[in-house]
């Protein structure tokens, strides 16, 4: 990561767990209703819940918000792997 995106300002709202709004947000690298895996400036992070959607992403100025219900943000030095579901992961 450059200097530049180690320099954006990272913060993060909750409300109500229902909504999350995210700034300092460079890049959403995966996304489903259960869990949307994000880049900031100097780490990787997922957010995990349940019936979750994008309302918005700009990556201009790093703005993320996302509805459904949160139940937890995951912070990482690095961009985290997918997580695997179901029964295949089971037996790994």
């Amino acid at each position: 990561m450059n200097e530049q995106s180690e320099d954006l300002k990272h913060d993060v709202v909750l409300k109500s767990r229902k909504m999350l709004e995210m700034n300092g947000v460079l890049d959403v690298t995966s996304f489903d209703e259960h869990e949307i895996v994000i880049l900031t400036g100097t780490s990787g992070a997922s957010i995990d819940g349940e019936n979750m959607k994008i309302e918005k992403f700009n990556a201009q100025n790093g703005e993320l918000i996302v509805t459904g219900k949160i139940n937890g943000i995951f912070y990482y030095n690095k961009e985290p792997q997918k997580k695997k579901r179901g029964l295949v992961s089971l037996f790994k």
